[in-house]
This record gives C-alpha cells, structure tokens and sequence, in this order.
C-alpha cells in the first residue's frame, strides 16, 4: 500500500519538464490546418494569435472598391456593404493592414438604373483598386466588360447571372445560385424525396436567369434520369417586394400540392420576400415542408414564428451552434462575430453580411500569400487574380472545406464553390439541428457536369 505514492510521483516528474508545455501552447493556438482547409488558414490564424496590431495611417493604403445595389423594393442588399466595411475595419485596426498598408474601401452604391451602375464601374475603372469586391448587382453583365477590360482583380459575393457563372478573369470563392440551387435540387429530389417539389423564385433578373440556369436545368437533369417525374415540380414565379401577390402565389402551391404525401416548397429570394412567402403559407394551411437558401436567413426571418421546423442552407456548416463546431469554427465565429460587433451594422445581421466580411478577409490572405511569392499586388493586377484562379487548396476564410478553382466546368468557369448543407431551424429562441444531412454538404459538382451535357445551357 506504501508503494502508491511512489508509483504517483512519477506523472508528477513528468510534467516538470519544459518540453510538455510545446503541445499545450499547439492545441491553443493550432485549430488551423492548411492541408485539410486550404492554404491560407494558418495565416489567418496566425495573424489573430499575434495580437492587436493596427495600420499605420500614414502609409499608402490598398485600395478596395465594391459596388452594390440597395435601397429598391425588388432589390436592396445594405449587409452586403456593411460586411465588407466591417472586415476593413477589422483589418486596420486589429490585423495590421497588409505589410501595415491600411485597406480603404471605397463603395459606389446605386438603384435600379443601369446608367447608375455603368458609372460605378466605370469610376472603379479609373480608380484602378487593388482588388475589386463585387456586391449584389442586378447589371453584373453590364458591368464585367469594363472590370476585365480595365484588368481588375475581381472576387465576387453572390454570383447570380450567366456572365457571373462563366467570365474568364474574374472568380468568385463563393457559389451563389451555383451552390444554392443545384443542391437544393437534389435536396429536394433525392435526400427529402419530395413528391411533390415546388420552386418559388423572384421575377427580378437574377431570379429568373438563376431559376431558369441553375433550378429548372438540374431538376430536369434529374427528372431525365428517372430520379422524379415532370408533372411532380413545379415553377412558381413570386413578384419581389409586392406582397400584393403572395396569397396568389400560396394558392398556386396548394393546388400542386393537393393529394400529396411528402410535399417541399423551395425557395432562395431575398429574406423579406422569404418572410412574406412563410407567412402566407403557414396563414393558407399549407402542412408540407420548406427549405431555403442562405439568402432567407437573416435575425428578422429566424424570428418569424414560421420559420420553425424551416430546412435552410449553409455551406459552411451549421449555424449558431458552437457546441457542435470545431474549434477552428468556434473561434473563426468569434472573431467575427467580434468584427461585426466593433463595426455595429444598422441592419439585421445576416448570411449575406457574413459573406462579404469574409470575402474581404480572403481578399487579404491571398494578397499575403501573393506578395510572399513574390508578386506584386500594386503593379500586377493580372498576375493576382492568376494567382488566386490556379489554387487547387485554396483557404476561404472561415470554411473547413478548401476550395479547387482549377476544376470548374466551362459553364462556370468562375465559381469555386458548389457545395451547400441543409440544417432545420427549431423556430424563434431555438437553435439550428441536423437534417437528413448531419455536419455534410451536398457537392453539386457532378450534377452540373451531367447537365452541361444531358441539358446544356443555351447558346441563344
């Protein structure tokens, strides 16, 4: 029995030793993995382990532009720029600038008038910015011949036209209706097994093109594979910011949906058409289910009484639930959710404001890495976006999943990401659950390379 002490002194010697403090200071700090997030996560993380390091003012800054439109009833995205604004305030005053050059970010906001964008872009033209950020624009086509022409580097937030999906010498790090929509179809097709499948979408330009490219495309794709039949979905054109036709629209999908036994309505429009959308439903008795994009979730719609028991999209793992994150995840959520808090939006905090802060960090990283190979981000604007186009393990700041933008197909030449998970919103003071997915995402990769050639998009 004396014996005991003596066999526990042993634990006790050994964790005198210096070398036993190397993996606890690793585990603090190394949540970041370059070889399973993509190359530039552990320069994230090494940046916001180094301290509070602010700009210096007086150096010349990188300049940052972006262009967004806002303050339109069938269109206004306000997050976008303030997510963007954050994340440069972040940089300044907590990240130390690029090589302590503080970013500016110079923001041409318009209505719904392409004369008003076409100067924006053109105005962004002549500034020549380091990076260019784009916002949600409903002239995106207008505007890309000038940004190219001009040699801009260009990162996209919510790609949602044609020439968005397919531009040579622009990219986007996120997918937009490129990973919102050919999931959400498989989604409702293959992982709900929907009998009946209703996709509302907005009568805005995106909505249509995004509808007509990236929705109805790829759900034919699966009814000619024998995965749902025709006369089982169904289109349902909503009119954006008119509330007048919501009743109509509701009733539309009680009829399609009458008789069924496991009916989804989909939809991915901006969130206060969402909270229009779910309301008129549950107030007309609707009993199926529903699922949405990203772009449905924001404070004002998660506190919609019915928005319980509602499957939204996210492809960068399950919202609000740091109990289930990792640590990298948890602590990147932080951090964020410390840069927006320091900036203090106007608006309600959303995925779309998450998504522009976060393209805007990424925009850093990748300035970081490019000049420390040497490149030059003030005098080679062409070589930048190479740079960032020919990543095979490419780090978007705050995901777990690394991007490869050396394989997308020819008809979405510019878009990286195509992946989206699904989690279930429990309603207003709940928390976000597990779907049929669990912490997966659904990869849309193969469906669009089986569209692009059972149902290409058209020439015309």
């Amino acid at each position: 029995e004396e014996e005991a002490p003596a066999e526990e002194e042993a634990p006790a010697e050994e964790e005198a030793p210096a070398e036993e403090e190397a993996p606890a200071e690793e585990e603090a700090a190394g949540t970041a993995d370059d070889s399973a997030m993509g190359d530039g996560a552990e320069l994230w993380e090494s940046i916001v382990d180094g301290g509070v390091v602010e700009a210096d003012e007086s150096a010349e800054p990188i300049l940052i532009t972006l262009v967004n439109i806002e303050g339109t009833p069938v269109g206004s995205f306000p997050e976008i720029r303030e997510g963007a604004e954050a994340a440069v305030q972040t940089i300044n005053e907590t990240m130390g600038g690029l090589d302590g050059r503080p970013f500016e970010l110079e923001s041409c906001v318009h209505g719904l008038d392409p004369n008003e964008a076409t100067a924006c872009a053109n105005e962004i033209a002549d500034a020549q910015p380091n990076l260019h950020i784009q916002g949600i624009d409903f002239f995106n086509p207008l505007l890309w011949p000038t940004f190219v022409g001009a040699g801009l580097p260009v990162l996209q937030t919510v790609p949602i036209f044609i020439e968005d999906f397919d531009t040579d010498g622009i990219l986007s790090t996120e997918g937009g209706c490129v990973s919102s929509f050919p999931t959400a179809m498989e989604y409702g097709v293959e992982t709900l097994g929907a009998d009946k499948y209703v996709i509302i979408y907005s009568n805005t330009a995106p909505g249509l093109v995004c509808y007509a490219d990236t929705e109805e495309r790829m759900i034919q794709q699966l009814t000619d594979e024998g995965k749902i039949a025709r006369e089982d979905w169904i289109g349902i054109v909503d009119a954006s910011g008119d509330p007048t036709d919501n009743d109509a629209v509701v009733q539309q999908v009680l009829e399609f949906v009458d008789g069924a036994e496991n009916a989804w309505v989909f939809f991915g429009i901006q969130a206060s058409d969402c909270n229009e959308i779910m309301s008129a439903l549950a107030a007309n008795g609707y009993e199926g289910g529903i699922a949405t994009s990203g772009a449905c979730r924001d404070d004002s719609v998660l506190a919609n009484p019915a928005s319980a028991g509602v499957h939204f999209g996210s492809n960068l793992g399950i919202p609000e639930r740091p109990d289930l994150w990792s640590d990298y995840k948890v602590k990147y959520y932080e951090w964020r959710e410390a840069s927006l808090d320091r900036y203090g939006p106007t608006v309600p905090q959303s995925a779309f404001m998450e998504v522009a802060h976060d393209v805007v960090i990424t925009g850093l990283l990748q300035m970081i890495m490019f000049e420390a190979m040497g490149g030059d981000v003030d005098n080679d604007p062409a070589g930048f976006i190479n740079f960032m186009a020919s990543q095979s393990n490419m780090h978007r700041a705050g995901s777990e999943t690394p991007l490869d933008c050396t394989t997308n197909s020819s008809e979405f030449v510019s878009v990286c990401a195509k992946d989206m998970g699904y989690y279930v919103w429990t309603g207003p003071g709940g928390q976000f659950e597990y779907g049929p997915l669990g912490p997966s995402n659904l990869d849309s990769s193969e469906l669009i390379l089986r569209a692009a050639e059972g149902n290409p998009r058209p020439t015309s």
